[in-house]
């Protein structure tokens, strides 16, 4: 049995079985809701991040840019930062509420705002001050409230579950409206919940701990080993392999495994910015979307040049029709038109050049060739211009190309390969039709 076939026996029996069921279970796809939901806070709030930090100083550009912060305010543009990306974890928190109990046909509303209301009581204790009042601290509303965002999201609705299950409920006479009796069907989790948190949190309180601190103690090995080169090889290869077999690679590994993480990442890197300290991950989701996929999963925006250039009548036009979408990393033209999806012809290339260049990119990452990545642009946007805006850096547009050019050499003899077969059988063809006019005269 050769490589390919015990690879896509593998790919087959195990990865994609079990990538449909991760994507179809109702806890990882609320999740993935809920923070896609949360995407326009975060693109906003990274680019306001980038235009509030100028790199550097030295030309008119430059020099520009610092005198507009200066007339503006620093602070003034980081004021919507810290109500978008800043406190992102209560919009998820919402929204995985919503989502999940949406899935089990509850009030999405209600489980939604109970949702956050667990997340706040969790991260954000009021604290109350002479002359100002009480303050609730945005410190663990951000990245590092991810993961406790996330659990508010799935315990409310479960919760809520159980509590109708058990028919634990007020009872109130018919005549009340049901909106108001929807209302008042979360007094009891609220109580609930408010007993469970405050006494959580006060225990860990004795140890100088509270939910989130202590959550991401908890989590701190898995978000360090995910931020190495082992961490990101393996998810660009599993993306690349499911996408092989049809499945959406970076829907099921990113958006609905890794995407937390990530984001956390992320925030961990805008803190270390504001405080004027070095960033301190590379893993986050703009290597993917603007460095080693550039053209959509697989880098295959180099081999749409080719085919746009291809001898073939089949490829040149999958080529011209793919080369606008793959500008904005959309490639399901190319994947399904080629046709790359199960196709062995493209199966080492389609592996191997994302591979590469991960290798190129984590290298240019660890020896600061370009700056870490501290905004979130649309993964849509053309890759180099994100990956400007992404570090802030213009050096990361060079290893954009250089990626390009390495994919485009992988793809090369590949592409070559399949373009023979294609003439043989467009010649064949046309010679067939040749032959058919005179005898249908």
């Amino acid at each position: 049995m050769s490589i390919f076939s015990k690879t896509m026996d593998f790919v087959e029996t195990i990865v994609s079985p079990m990538a449909a069921k991760i994507s179809s279970q109702r806890h990882i796809n609320a999740i993935k809701d809920g923070f896609v939901a949360t995407m326009p806070f975060l693109i906003v709030g990274s680019l306001l991040l980038v235009l509030a930090y100028p790199p550097g100083d030295g030309n008119f550009f430059l020099d520009g840019w610092h005198a507009l912060i200066d007339i503006i305010g620093q602070q003034n543009i980081l004021a919507p930062f810290q109500i978008s990306m800043g406190i992102f974890a209560i919009y998820a928190a919402y929204s995985i509420g919503y989502s999940l109990a949406e899935s089990y046909g509850l009030r999405a509303l209600n489980s939604g705002l109970l949702s956050m209301f667990t997340f706040l009581l969790a991260v954000a204790p009021v604290q109350f001050i002479d002359n100002v009042g009480g303050i609730m601290p945005i410190t663990n509303m951000g990245g590092t409230g991810a993961f406790t965002a996330i659990l508010s999201g799935l315990f409310v609705p479960e919760l809520q579950r159980f509590l109708k299950a058990k028919n634990i409920r007020l009872n109130l006479p018919e005549a009340v409206p049901p909106k108001i009796s929807a209302s008042f069907d979360l007094l009891i989790p609220v109580i609930v919940i408010s007993i469970i948190v405050t006494a959580i949190n006060a225990i860990l309180g004795n140890y100088d701990l509270n939910i989130p601190s202590a959550i991401m103690a908890l989590f701190a090995p898995l978000i360090s080993a995910s931020d190495s080169y082992i961490a990101c090889l393996f998810a660009v290869i599993m993306i690349q392999l499911l996408w092989f077999g049809g499945i959406h690679g970076s829907s099921v590994v990113v958006s609905g495994i890794l995407y937390p993480i990530l984001i956390i990442n992320l925030g961990l890197n805008q803190d270390a910015l504001a405080a004027g300290e070095e960033l301190p991950k590379i893993f986050v989701n703009p290597i993917l979307d603007f460095f080693i996929f550039v053209g959509g999963a697989g880098g295959t925006w180099g081999f749409v040049v080719l085919m746009m250039r291809s001898k073939s009548t089949h490829l040149k036009t999958i080529g011209k029709m793919s080369i606008i979408p793959s500008s904005f990393n959309i490639n399901e033209p190319v994947i399904f038109g080629t046709p790359i999806v199960m196709n062995p012809n493209y199966f080492i290339p389609w592996m191997l050049s994302p591979i590469v260049n991960t290798s190129i990119v984590w290298l240019a990452f660890k020896t600061e060739i370009i700056s870490k990545i501290i905004a979130l642009p649309p993964w849509t946007m053309p890759a180099p211009i994100g990956a400007v805006i992404a570090t802030n850096s213009s050096t990361a547009a060079i290893v954009v190309v250089l990626c390009v050019v390495v994919s485009v050499v992988i793809y090369y003899p590949f592409f070559k390969i399949h373009e023979k077969q294609l003439l043989k059988e467009e010649n064949a063809s046309t010679d067939e039709t040749t032959e058919l006019k005179p005898s249908e005269a």
